[in-house]
C-alpha cells in the first residue's frame, strides 16, 4: 500500500483503497444494515455495519450514537466481545462503516435449544465478558439474545454496542435511553437508573428465561446465582459481575475435593500469606491472571532458591494482589513453603488453581480495608 506524509502537519494518508468483496446481507436493524465482506489479500471473512436507520429523522440523533460505539469498542480486547478491525466515517452524509469480526454461528438462544449442556459454559463466559465491561466501566445496555452470538466452536460473544455507554461518575448512570426493553423491568427504572447492577439484572433474566422457556434447571448448576441476579430491588440483588464470578467459584469448589496433602500445603502457604499482609486499601483488587500469578511466584522461588526466608515479603504479595496495602516486612515466610506451594500449583489443572484462588481470596477478604496509611514510626 502506497502512502504519502505531509511534512507540514505529519499526516500520512494512505492513497490505496481497500477492496472487499460482498458475500450476503446478514440482516437490518433499526440504526443500520449489516453485510459479510470478503478480503481475498488474505483470506478472511469479515462483517460491515452501516450506520442508516430505518426513519430518516433519526439519522442526526443517532450518528453520535454510531461514532460512540466505534469509540467503545476500540476500547475493549476481550474474547467474549466482539472485535472491531477498521472504521470508516462520512460525517457529510451522516453515514459510516464498521469492519468487525465475523462470529460464524448463532444468537444464544438458538445455540442453547440445540446445546443444552453447554448453558453453564456461556454463563461463566458472559460473567466474564461482562465483568470486562464493568472493569472498563461501559454499560452495555441492551442485552437479549440477539446481540450475544455463540460460534461453532461454542465462544461467546457479546456483540451491538450501539446503545453503549461509557461511565466517569455515578450521574452517568442514568437511565437515558427507552428501548423495547426484552424482560421486564427492574425498579432501577424507578429511579431512572442504570449501573452495572442493572446489566446484572438483565443477564439473569436471559438465563432465567433459558431455563423455564427449555427445562434446563436439571442442567443448569448456579440457579440460586440466577436468583439473586434478578431481585427486581437494587439492594437486594448481586452488587457486582465481580461478586457472581466469585460466587461462582464458591460453588464449583464445593464440586473439587483435594487430599489431605494438598490441604496442608495450601493452609501453611495461606496462613504466611495472610501473617504478612496486615491491611488493604479500600481500591485493592485481587489479581485473577492464573498466567501472571505463576510468572510472578516462579520468579519469587528463584530469587529465594538458596535462602531459607523469603528475602522480600512485598514480592509474594504483588503475586496476588494490586493496589495498594500494609505488610509486615518482619515477618519470617520459609521458602520450602512457598516451593512447596508453587509445585504444586504448576500441577493443578485451571479449573482447581481457581478454587485455590477463590479459597485464598475469601482469607483476604477478611483482612482490614482502610484508606488510612499506617506509618512506620
Amino acid at each position: 500500500m502506497y502512502s504519502t506524509l505531509s511534512m507540514n502537519n505529519g499526516i500520512i494518508k494512505f492513497l490505496k483503497e481497500k477492496a472487499f468483496v460482498e458475500i450476503k446481507d446478514l440482516g437490518r436493524g433499526g440504526l443500520g444494515i449489516t453485510k459479510l465482506l470478503r478480503d481475498e489479500s488474505i483470506d478472511e471473512l469479515f462483517v460491515c455495519k452501516k450506520y442508516q436507520p430505518i426513519c430518516n429523522e433519526f439519522i442526526s440523533q443517532y450518528y453520535e450514537s454510531f461514532v460512540n460505539e466505534i469509540k467503545l469498542l476500540y476500547r475493549i480486547n476481550h474474547p467474549n466481545i466482539v472485535r472491531v478491525f477498521n472504521y470508516y466515517l462520512y460525517p457529510e452524509n451522516l453515514t459510516g462503516y464498521i469492519l468487525m469480526e465475523y462470529i460464524e454461528g448463532t444468537d444464544i438462544e438458538s445455540y442453547i435449544r440445540q446445546n443444552p449442556s453447554k448453558i453453564n459454559d456461556c454463563f461463566i463466559q458472559l460473567i466474564n465478558g461482562f465483568k470486562y465491561l464493568e472493569e472498563c466501566s461501559i454499560l452495555h445496555r441492551d442485552i437479549r439474545p440477539s446481540n450475544i452470538l455463540v460460534s461453532k466452536g461454542g465462544i461467546v460473544k457479546i456483540i451491538d454496542f450501539g446503545f453503549g455507554k461509557e461511565i466517569y461518575s455515578p450521574s452517568d448512570c442514568d437511565k437515558s435511553i427507552s428501548i423495547n426493553w426484552y424482560y421486564s423491568i427492574p425498579q432501577d427504572f424507578e429511579q431512572s437508573t442504570y449501573t452495572h447492577c442493572t446489566e446484572i439484572y438483565f443477564l439473569g433474566k436471559l438465563f432465567e428465561h433459558l431455563i423455564q422457556e427449555y427445562n434446563l434447571a436439571y442442567l443448569f448448576k448456579y440457579v440460586e446465582i440466577v436468583e439473586q441476579m434478578t431481585k427486581p430491588k437494587p439492594t437486594d440483588r448481586i452488587e457486582s459481575f465481580y461478586a457472581v464470578q466469585r460466587s461462582i467459584l464458591n460453588d464449583n469448589a464445593l464440586l473439587e475435593d483435594f487430599s489431605e496433602d494438598e490441604t496442608a500445603i495450601y493452609t501453611r502457604f495461606a496462613d504466611n500469606f495472610t501473617a504478612v499482609c496486615s491491611q488493604l486499601r479500600t481500591s485493592t483488587q485481587y489479581i485473577e491472571n492464573i498466567d501472571d500469578i505463576t510468572n510472578s511466584l516462579r520468579s519469587v522461588c528463584q530469587n529465594s532458591a538458596l535462602e531459607t526466608y523469603i528475602q522480600n515479603n512485598q514480592i509474594l504479595i504483588n503475586s496476588f494482589i494490586k493496589g495498594s496495602y500494609t505488610y509486615n516486612p518482619k515477618k519470617l515466610v520459609p521458602v520450602s513453603d512457598v516451593k512447596n506451594f508453587y509445585v504444586w500449583w504448576l500441577k493443578l489443572s485451571n479449573r482447581r488453581k481457581q478454587v485455590v484462588l477463590s479459597n485464598l481470596w475469601v482469607r483476604l477478604d477478611a483482612i482490614e480495608r482502610s484508606d488510612k496509611y499506617e506509618l512506620p514510626f
